[in-house]
């Protein structure tokens, strides 16, 4: 995320990726493999809870197979190699980022729901 130095040119995200893919070969990298389901589920219900005001899709691949469990801040940056002791602080960014939602909205989108 950008610095307050620069938040002049700074758009917050709208939207976090998460991917969830999983590879049929146990051989190639996947996030699934690596524990992006329950990132997932730590990162939404952690948005629901603090109210962030970002919305969350789960999606089956961003390229990054090799570097992660992989999100992806839309406008914004790539976050490679999640791990589950990095969910709180991912939460303190977006909540700073994004900022608390006003109504009782669902804060989650869920790609197949």
């Amino acid at each position: 995320m950008k610095t307050p130095a620069d938040q002049s040119s700074y758009l917050p995200p709208r939207t976090l990726l998460i991917c969830i893919n999983r590879r049929f070969k146990a051989s190639e990298p996947s996030c699934a493999a690596r524990g992006s389901l329950p990132i997932a589920d730590a990162i939404e219900s952690g948005i629901r809870e603090r109210r962030i005001a970002i919305a969350v899709e789960r999606i089956v691949c961003l390229g990054q197979c090799t570097k992660g469990p992989t999100l992806k801040l839309v406008p914004g940056e790539f976050i490679l190699g999640t791990t589950i002791d990095m969910v709180p602080s991912i939460l303190d960014r977006l909540q700073a980022a994004c900022g608390i939602r006003a109504d009782d909205g669902p804060p989650v989108h869920l790609l197949g729901s």
